[in-house]
């Protein structure tokens, strides 16, 4: 089984130990995916592809998607329920389709934290040099 991203909301939780920051959102924010500091202060799905939106924030909570301008909390560092299939110890980052995690680096290396369990990522973003 590929590491994938839980897309069941209610399934996706902060764990005992988790630092949450209240952000506002850029666009459309589902629960448990990546989160990347935009250019207009607002964060938006990370997405590896682009300089721009490559450096992970955290993981996005919530009971249903977030749209522009909403107040989204975010796991900035901790363990968090948001994965499935991943493997433990893997590093996981932010990948090149928005907002979702993987075991290998997007176009830009953007780490979002470690697999502590098959279903449970330890946010510790990190950002490699990007050219």
């Amino acid at each position: 089984m590929a590491i994938a991203r839980d897309t069941t909301a209610k399934n996706i939780k902060p764990l005992t130990g988790a630092w949450v920051r209240r952000y506002t959102a850029g666009a459309t924010i589902s629960p448990g995916e990546l989160v990347a500091m935009a250019s207009d202060g607002k964060v938006d799905p990370a997405n590896a592809s682009t300089i721009t939106l490559a450096k992970v924030v955290g993981v996005a909570l919530g009971d249903s998607d977030a749209v522009d301008g909403d107040r989204i909390d975010v796991v900035v560092h901790g363990p968090v329920v948001c994965l499935t299939g991943a493997t433990i110890g893997a590093t996981v980052y932010a990948t090149d389709t928005a907002g979702e995690p993987g075991e290998t680096a997007g176009t830009k290396t953007s780490v979002a934290g470690f697999a502590e369990s098959a279903t449970v990522l330890f946010v510790r973003p990190f950002q490699t040099v990007f050219s």
